[in-house]
């Protein structure tokens, strides 16, 4: 059992602390160590001072044991090598630690014209099967490459060991004794993999990817299962629901293995790249406390590593060749697993501050992260960043990600790729959101709020949109954005589709120069619009759609929706949502252009001090399939015209079982109008004194006499569909432009002032010449008969 402290004799070991003496001072250590470990020490101390490092013969500590440089410093040799390490756990050490002073390379006095990038200059490195290794209390500073290092070895397998690829077949094994199954939804290996030295030596093997970690797109699983035989072809055991790069520990007595995927597509030899091998990796690296900075490369590189710790630590000032980082999990790709970034401040560094490249499992919490990129790629599964604080940087997340409770000052997340990304209980301060993912629902944001303020209107580099919207639908919920830019507050790429918002909340984002908001189609429910601005619809797929179902509109001194479609929007429908103008009489709706079917149910416009022009504004130039308002309440303070659409007669429109109160309305006859009361009238435009002498009627239609009197009728009912006009033709008549008369049944406008003929017109289409008058068809005569008579 290790205890007790060795101070390490420099006389004896004939080592030097005045920064002199490389080649001995580097030996003499290294023979102290080991000296100390035979011995049984537990610690061996240096005395304070800075130690010259040969660079050909790095510091190696022992297992079970503490190196403690007792805040001395470690000091490369000014060199040309492009690569070399000041520290070195390469050896398979065990529970050994290194602490209590600095570790200094020679970037500034380096001689870098030997060739290659001399990026591979570091300060600790670890490799070759290390475990529980811990390093803290170090600066670590001035390499040429990295400050710390952890990277794996390949593992390959030689000597004709048989491979996966071209190998599988359709079936399964059964995994309590081992027999051959019939199974659609497994493959199994065709070939028996032995259990060779190499794999039994190091007791483990496992199924990894190629040299760039890829186990080929044929193959659609990530789990498999190993069974064991012995060697006279006997069951011995199974694992089960293993992953690719897990570790498959090898039971005493297997001669060889079988493998089955949980896929049912047997993979050609091209789609399958997965590789047995024998990597070996650190595992169990704690990094705590340590500072490090001005290294050329990264601060630390993770390149291989299972269950790695970075706790407390500063790392700053990495710059010179790429990626000029703090932290890179990258090489080794899913190797890397359950790598923990807890608590440190990461600022400065000149490309990147935490780049995941690839790796699963990976958790980047309670972090002070300020400038740089911070990155998670597309090979990373199941990362989680929480609490951290961003500051003045990047965030882009490709890779699967929770993003939760995170504060950003400063900064643009960017939603990129396929993987899910779950945004969360986060604040954004002056920093927007790009959605960019290229497939449907992998992102949701939910209880988020983000807020800008004047800094972020007034920056010097315009930081553009605060939201950009994909066109692949993803959803918000339960969130805040408040305030605005320089920049129209959304951008909408044309094709965007059924986007999802559900309790999400627009305040004060108009825009300062009345920018409009384009929104993306889709579902809005329970969403809120206060002081938004001008909205507009942004169509272009084949088939768009809107709903906004119990949302709550304010606005005032600009019109709310201001839309004119080139695109067709195929279906846009409000229901159950309240419009409320405080102070004005701006419109809700100001429609033009392309629209399929137009439903408006179930709302209420309310105008307090409302007293003149429209609360919805369908313009002469507008096309639609359909429009429906039915079931809408409008008040208003005065006169106000609650839907204005007199000039579109070719709309199809309903106008029914809604409720005005100080409003009116303003449509075509062509329009049909149900059911609606009226400043307390039901219908009051069907309620007249006398039968109707203009206008147009539907086959059916009932006109209630407003003054009924005994002897007299309850109204009059249209018995011939069409306009009524009570003007017969005449022949040899001077006619005005624009003159509406009957003949055989049916209604003529004159398209020019004229004299006419002798011959009444009668044609049903276009326009024919009667005299010099020409005549356009209008639509056929109406006709009344009373009903009801009233007794005396």
């Amino acid at each position: 059992m290790s205890s007790g402290s060795y101070l390490v004799e420099l006389d004896r070991w004939n080592i030097k602390n005045n920064g002199s003496d490389a080649v001995n001072t580097s030996k003499g250590i290294n023979s102290a160590i080991v000296w100390a470990s035979q011995e049984g020490y537990s610690e061996v101390v240096l005395p304070d001072g800075t130690y010259l490092i040969d660079e050909n013969n790095p510091v190696i500590p022992q297992s079970f044991m503490t190196f403690n440089l007792g805040g001395a410093t470690l000091r490369i040799r000014d060199n040309s090598l492009p690569k070399y390490a000041i520290v070195l756990f390469h050896q398979k050490q065990q529970y050994s630690r290194i602490t209590n002073g600095k570790i200094e390379g020679d970037r500034y006095t380096h001689t870098y014209t030997t060739g290659s990038t001399h990026e591979f200059g570091i300060g600790v490195e670890l490799r070759n099967g290390v475990e529980y290794i811990t390093i803290d209390n170090l600066e670590i500073f001035n390499t040429t490459g990295d400050a710390i290092i952890g990277i794996t070895s390949f593992g390959g397998i030689g000597g004709g060991f048989p491979q996966l690829g071209g190998n599988f077949e359709a079936g399964g094994i059964n995994t309590s004794n081992g027999s051959l199954t019939s199974d659609t939804n497994r493959i199994r290996s065709k070939i028996k993999i032995p259990m060779v030295p190499q794999i039994t030596n190091l007791g483990r093997f496992g199924l990894y990817g190629d040299s760039y970690g890829g186990i080929g797109k044929e193959i659609t699983t990530n789990t498999y299962d190993v069974v064991f035989y012995k060697s006279d072809d006997t069951f011995l055991a199974s694992a089960k629901d293993l992953h690719f790069f897990d570790e498959v520990e090898v039971p005493t007595g297997a001669s060889y293995a079988k493998v089955v995927l949980h896929q049912a597509t047997v993979p050609s030899i091209s789609g399958n790249t997965i590789v047995i091998r024998t990597p070996e990796f650190p595992k169990h690296v704690y990094i705590e406390k340590c500072n490090l900075h001005h290294c050329r490369r990264l601060g630390i590189a993770i390149c291989g590593m299972k269950h790695c710790y970075v706790n407390g630590c500063e790392i700053h000032h990495i710059s010179g060749t790429a990626p000029q980082g703090a932290i890179d999990i990258e090489d080794g790709y899913d190797l890397n697993q359950y790598i923990f970034i807890d608590g440190n401040n990461i600022y400065d560094n000149q490309s990147y501050n935490i780049i995941a490249v690839a790796g699963k499992h990976i958790s980047i919490t309670n972090n002070r992260i300020r400038s740089g990129i911070f990155t998670i790629n597309s090979g990373v599964d199941k990362a989680i960043v929480e609490n951290n604080y961003f500051h003045d940087c990047g965030p882009r997340l490709t890779g699967d990600t929770l993003f939760s409770n995170n504060h950003l000052y400063n900064c643009r997340l960017l939603l990129l790729g396929n993987g899910e990304a779950k945004i969360n209980n986060s604040h954004f301060h002056n920093s927007p959101i790009n959605f960019g993912k290229e497939k449907a629902y992998v992102a949701q944001i939910d209880n988020c709020k983000f807020l800008y303020d004047e800094d972020f209107y007034g920056a010097s580099i315009n930081p553009g949109a605060p939201l950009i919207f994909s066109t692949e639908p993803q959803s918000i919920s339960d969130s805040i954005f408040e305030g605005s830019g320089k920049e129209a507050f959304t951008t909408v790429p044309v094709g965007a589709h059924d986007w999802i918002l559900d309790n999400v909340s627009f305040i004060n984002i108009k825009h300062k120069e009345n920018r409009i908001t384009p929104l993306p189609p889709g579902v809005y429910n329970g969403c809120k619009f206060i002081n938004s601005g001008r909205l507009c619809d942004r169509s272009g797929e084949a088939f768009s759609k809107y709903e906004f179902n119990n949302c709550y509109f304010e606005w005032d001194s600009y019109t709310l929706f201001y839309m004119g479609p080139s695109q067709k929007v195929d279906f846009f429908k409000v229901s159950n949502c309240y419009f409320y103008n405080p102070v004005g009489y701006d419109s809700a709706f100001f429609l033009n252009g392309n629209w399929g079917n137009l439903y408006l149910k179930e709302n209420t416009f309310y105008y307090p001090n409302g007293n003149r022009y429209f609360m919805i504004d369908i313009r002469n130039t507008t096309v639609a399939d359909s429009v429906q308002i039915i079931g809408n309440t409008f008040i208003a303070n005065h006169s106000m015209i609650s839907v204005n659409a007199d000039k579109s007669p070719n709309i199809p429109l309903i106008f029914k079982d809604n409720h005005l109160l100080k409003s009116q309305i303003n449509l075509h006859d062509f329009h049909l109008l149900l059911n609606n009361l009226i400043d307390n009238e039901l219908d009051p435009y069907y309620t007249r004194n006398t039968e109707p002498t203009s206008g147009f009627y539907r086959l059916g239609q009932q006109i209630k006499n407003s003054s009924p009197k005994p002897g007299s009728y309850i109204g009059w009912v249209n018995t011939s569909e069409g306009m009524v006009n009570n003007i017969p033709w005449k022949p040899n008549t001077a006619y005005k432009v624009n003159a509406l008369v009957n003949a055989n049944g049916k209604v003529y406008k004159a398209m020019e002032a004229g004299t006419s003929g002798a011959t009444a017109p009668s044609h049903t289409t276009g326009s024919a010449l009667d005299g010099s008058v020409r005549w356009e068809y209008v639509n056929t005569l109406a006709a009344f008969k009373p009903f009801g008579q009233i007794s005396n």
